[in-house]
């Protein structure tokens, strides 16, 4: 990571607010929830190295060499941001559109499908 040092760079980051939802079951089992939390932070995980990567790519494209300085401080272009927002989505669409599948006519695994 770079030195603390003070910059101009814009920050999304906000205070944490600790909230009540370690509590809650939002998909109907807490098990599901828990698996459903580690597949949105693994997603999470694998986009930020992804763009590191990207980063680490131009940087050798473009300086010949790469330092933990340089990947920290780079700014992308808007050409850059553009193309990191199609590829984002695109990884989106392909990891999580098995989420909104029809499970209609699902059945446990193993069970044969019964046709009339």
């Amino acid at each position: 990571m770079a030195d603390a040092k003070k910059t101009d760079r814009q920050t999304y980051a906000s205070d944490f607010i600790k909230g009540d939802t370690d509590q809650a079951v939002f998909l109907g089992n807490p098990h599901i929830d828990n698996l459903m939390t580690v597949v949105i932070a693994l997603g999470a995980e694998i986009w930020s190295d992804r763009q590191r990567l990207r980063i680490v790519e131009s940087l050798m494209a473009k300086k010949g060499k790469v330092t933990s300085e340089m990947v920290e401080q780079y700014v992308p272009s808007e050409e850059e941001r553009a193309g990191w927002q199609k590829e984002r989505e695109e990884m989106v669409k392909r990891v999580y559109a098995v989420l909104s599948r029809d499970t209609s006519g699902a059945r446990p695994f193993g069970e044969e499908r019964k046709f009339n």
